[in-house]
């Protein structure tokens, strides 16, 4: 996948819109929890009695692990997985999804680990189907996300790190914010050697443009969303 334009080293700071500064802050403790890790954060900023803690990360992982993502290391985690934990916690969900496909299935190593993604996709779509939690194919235009928000919903997006970490991984963030320049995530992962913290991960500002290609990870432009709103 093409490198993204990085950003400047320079913190960018955006105006109060949305949700910005009122999503909490959750650095991922492993390099497999970043679906976990944004869930926590969206699920604690829509309702603040939600416990946020180690155990939990771990235990919604063990949820919603659904992705080879082509090491021989954990799984990661899927929409559908994502979008059912946090049902299970009392979340109202929406996914959204740009293909009919296994989502990230060209990136298991063999076709064995390909056909367990899907199995498992399907086993969630049929949950999903009888909890209702509607699954669209389809992609939410940064407008539409921008509207979302406004209504009361936070986004988990799917996206490339290549824009924030200069690394071409598969990875989750909740979008916090947007205006008419710029889209702001909170990140869970923190790349100390590129010289960000805590404070830089949250309310991160990517500029409209450059979000909506990090958004399209690899060479399918693969996008998906999980829409939470409080039930």
């Amino acid at each position: 996948m093409a490198k993204l334009q990085a950003k400047s080293a320079v913190r960018k700071v955006a105006p109060k819109i949305g949700r910005r500064g009122r999503v909490p802050y959750y650095n991922q403790t492993t390099d497999f929890t970043c679906g976990p890790s944004s869930l926590l954060m969206a699920m604690k900023a829509l309702n603040p009695k939600t416990d946020v803690s180690r155990m939990h990360e771990l235990l919604l992982w063990r949820e919603a692990n659904t992705i080879f993502m082509g090491t021989d290391g954990p799984a990661g985690c899927g929409a559908t997985g994502l979008a059912l934990a946090a049902h299970r916690r009392g979340f109202d969900v929406e996914v959204w999804v740009n293909h009919k496909n296994t989502l990230l299935g060209s990136r298991a190593k063999t076709r064995d680990r390909a056909k367990v993604m899907g199995l498992l996709q399907q086993a969630d779509l049929a949950e999903m189907k009888r909890l209702k939690i509607p699954y669209r194919i389809g992609a939410r235009s940064i407008d539409q996300l921008r509207a979302d928000i406004e209504g009361g919903a936070l986004p988990v997006v799917l996206v490339s790190m290549n824009y924030i970490h200069q690394d071409a991984t598969a990875h989750w963030v909740v979008v916090t914010g947007i205006d008419d320049e710029n889209v702001t995530v909170n990140d869970p992962w923190i790349s100390r050697n590129l010289g960000n913290t805590r404070r830089t991960m949250q309310d991160y500002v990517v500029p409209r443009d450059a979000f909506h290609a990090m958004t399209a990870y690899g060479p399918k432009k693969e996008r998906a969303i999980v829409l939470l709103r409080r039930r």
